[in-house]
């Protein structure tokens, strides 16, 4: 019964504009929701979540809900730029130039990143949780311009974990190295850094962690998720201009 009422559900929102059904290889359907009128709902008329993503976009995506669903009750999560300017800003009174551009707007990165606390009651002082998802990188690079571009805000926070996840632990260990590579510079301080997965085992490399109370966690996500190289989207074509409720 839940399957049927799950699946009129999704007929009734593909055809009224809601929502596109994206296809992949192997049956897999990615429902995304693109209506500007629900989006107006949110508060949000001109998201662009509302555009199509490529597939590693998707995956990320994929990634970051799951993620979110794993964590939803332990951690407080800024979810709009205002609250990120306002922990910013006035929680942590940090310096304008790490996270605004000259007009004043979040950098596009920082607008972008899954950010958390861990304490939601003292936002001043809590350990600052920011996720990075590796949706399938070949090469370290695009992770070490996330962490040069991140480095003074990071820095400035003093007590932040950054969250390396994937469906893959190829790069789990290079992801390592270029952190430390990069943080171990503000000082040693002997306190081991540790990677986990979902299933809860844990394991210890000889890494330092500096005063500023750095840690890289990485999350092994041992789930399925679409295989690049979707077919066409079959969802409606009136979707994307579509304003009826």
């Amino acid at each position: 019964m839940k399957g049927a009422i799950a699946k009129n559900f999704l007929t009734k929102a593909q055809a009224a504009g809601h929502i596109e059904v994206i296809e992949y290889a192997r049956g897999w359907r990615v429902y995304h929701l693109l209506s500007r009128s629900i989006y107006r709902l949110l508060e949000i008329p001109e998201s662009q979540n509302r555009h199509r993503k490529g597939d590693a976009s998707i995956r990320s995506r994929l990634i970051t809900l799951d993620y979110v669903l794993e964590n939803r009750e332990d951690e407080h999560y800024l979810v709009t730029p205002e609250e990120k300017l306002v922990f910013l800003a006035r929680q942590r009174r940090i310096n304008p130039s790490f996270y605004q551009d000259s007009a004043g707007q979040l950098l596009p990165l920082i607008k972008s990143s899954l950010v958390s606390l861990e304490n939601r009651e003292r936002p001043a002082t809590s350990l600052v949780r920011l996720l990075f998802i590796d949706e399938g990188l070949l090469t370290m690079t695009k992770f070490a311009r996330v962490l040069e571009e991140l480095e003074p805000l990071l820095c400035a926070l003093r007590n932040f974990e950054l969250i390396y996840g994937a469906n893959s632990d190829r790069n789990f260990e290079q992801a390592g190295h270029e952190f430390w590579r990069r943080f171990a510079r503000y000082g040693q301080q002997s306190e081991s850094m540790y990677t986990r997965d979902l299933f809860g085992s844990r394991s210890q490399p000889q890494q330092t962690r500096p005063p500023i109370s750095a840690t890289i966690t990485t999350i092994f996500f041992k789930y399925a998720y679409p295989p690049y190289s979707r077919k066409e989207s079959r969802g409606s074509r009136q979707g994307s201009t579509s304003d009826e409720a």
